[in-house]
């Protein structure tokens, strides 16, 4: 079963969460040796979608199948499969912040988690903020499967090689502005508190263009 989405982005990406889940890991190296596309916290209960709109709403279409469904890359840039674990309440998908999220169930009990296999494809990403262009576009293939490694099965964008591939000085900025926020949580909390928050490492990726 197939459902077409409009999907709020913000920060250059939307999530797909379980109730009380936490974000993956975002540091620089995180990236730099990621897919491009997708990362996911250990639990699988938390994916993290990067994508070339900024902020807005995209259409994802979340297509359910009751096993592993044949592996089609055209017309796509980028297409890699994760393991997430989720009952069939589904996941909650939507911008990473606030409460502008959908339900994207899966078959099954509320209460019964298992683990599923999302094949992820995106297209657009490159040319989403260029006026008369094809909108970006997401296709997320779900099926239930047993817990298995990523598999990259095609990444041509350059939204996707900017992330893996960041420019040597921001780099440099990155790992040092890692440090100094490692460096302030030893601070009394009323000085770490104080401190201005950052938005997410994949919107200050894509301003480095």
């Amino acid at each position: 079963m197939a459902e077409i989405m409009n999907v709020s982005v913000l920060y250059h990406q939307y999530v797909l969460l379980d109730t009380d889940a936490e974000a993956p890991d975002g540091s620089i190296d995180d990236y730099v040796n990621g897919n491009g596309l997708v990362s996911v916290n250990a639990e699988g209960t938390y994916a993290s979608v990067m994508t070339g709109t900024p902020h807005g709403d995209i259409p994802v279409t979340f297509d359910v199948h009751p096993a592993e469904p044949a592996l089609d890359t055209d017309g796509w840039d980028e297409v890699v499969d994760i393991s997430m674990y989720f009952s069939g309440q589904g996941p909650m998908i939507g911008e990473p912040v606030g409460d502008d999220l959908l339900d994207a169930p899966l078959p099954g009990d509320e209460d019964d988690y298992r683990w599923w296999r999302f094949r992820l494809h995106a297209r657009g990403r490159d040319t989403a903020d260029h006026p008369g262009s094809p909108p970006e576009e997401h296709l997320i293939q779900v099926w239930p499967a047993e817990r298995a490694p990523e598999t990259r099965h095609k990444l041509t964008d350059q939204t996707g090689h900017r992330s893996r591939n960041p420019d040597p000085d921001y780099y440099a900025q990155a790992k040092a502005a890692e440090a100094a926020a490692a460096d302030a949580t030893e601070l009394p909390h009323s000085v770490a508190y104080a401190s201005q928050p950052m938005p997410p490492l994949t919107a200050r990726l894509h301003k480095r263009r």
